[in-house]
C-alpha cells in the first residue's frame, strides 16, 4: 500500500472514530436520529479504512436505535449486516451477541420460531468459545420463548440452566435475572414458598450489586407472590416501595408495574374506584413506553374493573384488545385470564353462543396451564350461561365440576369460589323446586363466606338468592327484608348487579303483598339500575314486574304492552326462564281481556318452556291458568285434569321442605288453586271429593285463606236478577248452597 493510500486510510479511520464518538454521545443524550446518522457515517468510514469489526460495531448501534424506535424489521436487517461484518472480521463473540439481539427483535415481532433459530445459532458460537456468560444469555432467552408459548416446564429448565451458566461466569446480576424468571414460573405453579425464596435471593443480589432497576423488578415479583398468597397488605407495601423507588430512578416501566400491582390489590379488596385509577395510570405509562405486553396486562385489569362496574361494552372492548396483544405476541399466560373475563362479559350482555365458545376456549387454556382458579371461573360462568338458557341440569353439572380443584386454592380463593358455586347451586335447586336443598347450599355458602374475608364479596349474591328462597316459601315480609339487606351489602362491596337484583326482589315482594304503587316505583328503579349496567335481561324482568303490577290493577292493555317489551329484552338476552314468565303473564292479561284463544296459546307456549326448564312452580301457575280457561268454557273435566296436575307439583315441592311450619306457609300461597279445584269438583257433582281436598289443605295450612277465596266466589255468583234464566239462577243458588256447606265444614 502506498503512503498516500495509508494516509487516506488513517484519515478515514480517525474521522470514523470521531463520528462514532459523536454517535455515542448523541445516543446517550437521547438524540437518536443524530446518533443513527453519525453511526452510519462511522460505518462507511470504518469499512473504507478496512476495519470490519468497528464497522460492525457502528451497524449494531444503528440496529439498537432502530429497535428502540420500534423499527423492528429495519433493526433485523441491521443486525444481519453487523453479523456478516463480524464474520469477516473473525469476531465470533460479537457475532454471537448480534445474533442474540436479532433473536430478541424477532421475539418482539412474535416470530418465535425465527427467534429460537437465532438463539440456537448464538448458542453454538458461545459453546465453541466456551463462553458461560453467553450461554447463560441464550438459556435465559430460550426460557422466555418457552414461557410465551405456555411451556412452563421447559421454561423452568432453561432458567435453571441460565442460573448455572451465570454462576460459573461469576455474573451475580444476570444470575439474579434468571432466578427472578424461575420465581415467576414457581409463582404460576403455585409453589409460593420456593418463589418467595427465589425473589428474595434475587432482591439481595440486586441490592449487593447496586442494580436499582433489578431491586424494583424483584419487589414487584415478590408483591405478586403476596397477591397470590392473599397477603394483600404486604403486597401493597412492596408495590408502594417499588413505586417510590421507580420515581427516584425515573424507571417508567417500574412505576407502571407497581401501579398495576396496587390496582390488583385494590380490586381484590373490593375498592373498585381506586383499582380503576391505578390501572388507568399503569395503562397510560405502558402506552408511553410502548410496552405492548404491559398495556395488555393493564387492559385486562381495566376490563375486569369495568365488568364489575357494569360497563360491559367498554369492558369487552378492553379485554378483546388485551387478547389480541397476547395472541399477537404469542403470550399464552395472559390469554386464559382475559378469555375468562371476556366470556363473562359476553354472558352478561346476552351473547350466549359467543360466551359458550369463549368460555370453553378459556377453560382449555387454563387447564393446559394448570391454572385451576381460572378454570373454575370459566366453569362457573358456563353454568350461568346454561342456567340463563334454562338448561338447569347442565348448569348443575358444570357447577359441580368447578369444585374439583378447589382444595388446591389459597384459603381466600377457595372460600370465595366455594361460596359462589354453592350460591348458584342453591339458585338451581330453587328453580327445580328443591327448596330444602337450596337451604342447604345457602348454609354451606354462608360458612364459606364467614371462613375468609375474601369470600365476603359473595354475600350480596347469596342474600339475593336467600331472598328468592324466602319469597318462594311464602315468607314475603322476611323476603323483602332480606332483599333490603342484599342491597346494602351490594353497596358496601360495590356490586351494582346485585344491587339491581335486590331492588327487583324488593319490588316483587311488594307486588306479592299487593302494595302495587310501591311495587311499581321499585320496578322502575330496578329498570334504571339494570340499564346503567347494560343488563338487558335484568331490564326485561323489570318490565315484566311493571306488567304484573298493571295485571293486578286489571289494566290489560298496559300489561300486554309491558309483556311485549319484556319478551323483546328476554329474546335479546337469550333468557329462556324470563320468556316463560312473560308468556304466562301475557296469557293472564289476554284472559282478562277475554281473548281466550290467544291466552290459551300463550299458556301452551309457557308450559312447554317450563317443562323444558324443569320448573315445577312455573308449571303450577300455568296449569292453574289453563284450568281457568277450561272452566270458562264449561269443560270441567279438562279443568280438573289441569288442576290435579298443578296440585301434584305443589305438593311435590312442599315435600322438599323440612318442617310443618314451612309446609303451612308455603301451601297457603296456593289456597286459590285448591279453592278453584274444589269449585270444579262441585261443578262436577263431586262434593265429597271437594270437601276431602279442602280438609287436607286446611290440616296443613289452615282454613282462613280457603274460606276467603270460596266466599269471594260465592259473593260474585249471581243468584237473582233478570240477566239469567230461572234455571241458571236455580243452578247458581244450588252451587252457592253447596259451597257454603263445604266452607262451613272447614
Amino acid at each position: 500500500m502506498t503512503t498516500p493510500d495509508s494516509e487516506k486510510q488513517e484519515k478515514d479511520r480517525r474521522q470514523a472514530e470521531q463520528r462514532f464518538e459523536a454517535g455515542f454521545e448523541a445516543f446517550n443524550t437521547g438524540k437518536l436520529e443524530n446518533a443513527k446518522e453519525a453511526f452510519g457515517d462511522a460505518e462507511v468510514r470504518f469499512r473504507l479504512s478496512g476495519d470490519k469489526k468497528r464497522a460492525a460495531d457502528a451497524r449494531t448501534y444503528i440496529a439498537d436505535i432502530q429497535r428502540q424506535s420500534n423499527q423492528l424489521d429495519q433493526a433485523i436487517s441491521s443486525y444481519r449486516r453487523a453479523i456478516s461484518l463480524y464474520k469477516e472480521a473473525n469476531r465470533p463473540l460479537n457475532e454471537a451477541y448480534s445474533t442474540l439481539e436479532m433473536g430478541h427483535t424477532e421475539r418482539q415481532l412474535a416470530h418465535l420460531d425465527r427467534a429460537q433459530d437465532d438463539y440456537l445459532m448464538a448458542q453454538n458460537i458461545y459453546r465453541s468459545q466456551h463462553s458461560e456468560q453467553g450461554l447463560g444469555n441464550v438459556a435465559l432467552a430460550l426460557g422466555h420463548i418457552s414461557l410465551q408459548r405456555g411451556q412452563t416446564e421447559y421454561a423452568a429448565d432453561y432458567y435453571r440452566e441460565a442460573i448455572q451458566h451465570f454462576h460459573e461466569a461469576n455474573d451475580a446480576i444476570n444470575e439474579a435475572d434468571a432466578t427472578r424468571s424461575l420465581a415467576d414460573i414457581e409463582r404460576m405453579n403455585r409453589q409460593f414458598v420456593e418463589a418467595e425464596r427465589a425473589y428474595q435471593h434475587a432482591l439481595e443480589a440486586y441490592q449487593s450489586g447496586g442494580d436499582s432497576y433489578g431491586v424494583i423488578d424483584a419487589q414487584i415479583g415478590l408483591g405478586r407472590v403476596y397477591i397470590d398468597q392473599e397477603r394483600l397488605d404486604e403486597a401493597a407495601n412492596l408495590f408502594g416501595e417499588a413505586f417510590n423507588a421507580s420515581q427516584v430512578q425515573e424507571y417508567e416501566l417500574g412505576q407502571a408495574d407497581a401501579n398495576l400491582g396496587i390496582a390488583e390489590v385494590y380490586f381484590l379488596q373490593g375498592n373498585i374506584e381506586q383499582a380503576l385509577l391505578g390501572a388507568q395510570s399503569a395503562a397510560q405509562e405502558y402506552s408511553q413506553q410502548r410496552s405492548a405486553l404491559g398495556t395488555a396486562n393493564a387492559n385486562r385489569i381495566l376490563g375486569e374493573v369495568n365488568l364489575r362496574r357494569g360497563q360491559l361494552s367498554y369492558a369487552g372492548s378492553l379485554l378483546e384488545r388485551a387478547l389480541r396483544t397476547y395472541k399477537a405476541t404469542s403470550y399464552r399466560l395472559g390469554q386464559a385470564e382475559a378469555t375468562a373475563g371476556l366470556g363473562e362479559t359476553q354472558l352478561r350482555r346476552g351473547f350466549l353462543d359467543r360466551a359458550i365458545q369463549t368460555l370453553q376456549e378459556g377453560r382449555t387454556q387454563a387447564h393446559l396451564l394448570h391454572n385451576w382458579p381460572i378454570e373454575s371461573r370459566t366453569q362457573i360462568s358456563l353454568g350461568d350461561v346454561f342456567q340463563q338458557q334454562g338448561n338447569i341440569g347442565q348448569a348443575r353439572s358444570v357447577y359441580e365440576d368447578a369444585k374439583v380443584h378447589i382444595d388446591t386454592f389459597e384459603p381466600g380463593a377457595s372460600a370465595s369460589t366455594e361460596a359462589q358455586i354453592e350460591t348458584r347451586l342453591a339458585h338451581v335447586a330453587l328453580f327445580a323446586g328443591q327448596l330444602s336443598e337450596a337451604e342447604t347450599h345457602l348454609s354451606v355458602a354462608l360458612t364459606a363466606i364467614q371462613r375468609h374475608p375474601f369470600a365476603a364479596q359473595v354475600a350480596p349474591h347469596r342474600s339475593v338468592v336467600l331472598g328468592q328462597l324466602l319469597f318462594t316459601q311464602g315468607n314475603l315480609t322476611q323476603s323483602e327484608a332480606q332483599f333490603q339487606e342484599a342491597y346494602q351489602q351490594a353497596g358496601t362491596y360495590q356490586e351494582p348487579l346485585r344491587a339491581a337484583q335486590a331492588t327487583l326482589g324488593m319490588a316483587q315482594a311488594k307486588l306479592a303483598q299487593e302494595r302495587l304503587e310501591e311495587a311499581l316505583d321499585q320496578f322502575l328503579a330496578a329498570g334504571r339500575q339494570f340499564q346503567q349496567i347494560e343488563d338487558v335481561g335484568g331490564d326485561g324482568y323489570s318490565a315484566l314486574g311493571i306488567a304484573q303490577v298493571y295485571l293486578g290493577q286489571e289494566q290489560w292493555d298496559e300489561t300486554l304492552a309491558n309483556c311485549e317489551a319484556a319478551l323483546t329484552r328476554f329474546s335479546q338476552a337469550n333468557d329462556a326462564p324470563g320468556q316463560a314468565d312473560a308468556l304466562l303473564t301475557q296469557g293472564l292479561a289476554q284472559r282478562g281481556r277475554e281473548l281466550l284463544d290467544e291466552a290459551q296459546a300463550s299458556f301452551e307456549e309457557a308450559l312447554h318452556l317450563y317443562h323444558q326448564q324443569r320448573r315445577p312452580l312455573g308449571v303450577v301457575d300455568t296449569r292453574s291458568a289453563r284450568g281457568s280457561i277450561y272452566m270458562l268454557h264449561g269443560d270441567f273435566e279438562r279443568a280438573r285434569d289441569e288442576q290435579t296436575k298443578a296440585i301434584a307439583q305443589v305438593e311435590r315441592v312442599m315435600q322438599s321442605l323440612s318442617t310443618p311450619q314451612q309446609w303451612s306457609v308455603f301451601l297457603r300461597q296456593y289456597a286459590e288453586l285448591y279453592a278453584q279445584t274444589a269449585i270444579t269438583d262441585v261443578r262436577r257433582n263431586q262434593d265429597e271429593q271437594a270437601h276431602t281436598l279442602l280438609q287436607q289443605f286446611a290440616r296443613i295450612a289452615g282454613a282462613s285463606e280457603l274460606i276467603r277465596h270460596l266466599k269471594a266466589y260465592e259473593d260474585a255468583m249471581p243468584t237473582e236478577g233478570d240477566m239469567l234464566t230461572e234455571e241458571e239462577l236455580r243452578s247458581n243458588q244450588d252451587m252457592v248452597k253447596r259451597l257454603r256447606q263445604i266452607r262451613k265444614g272447614l
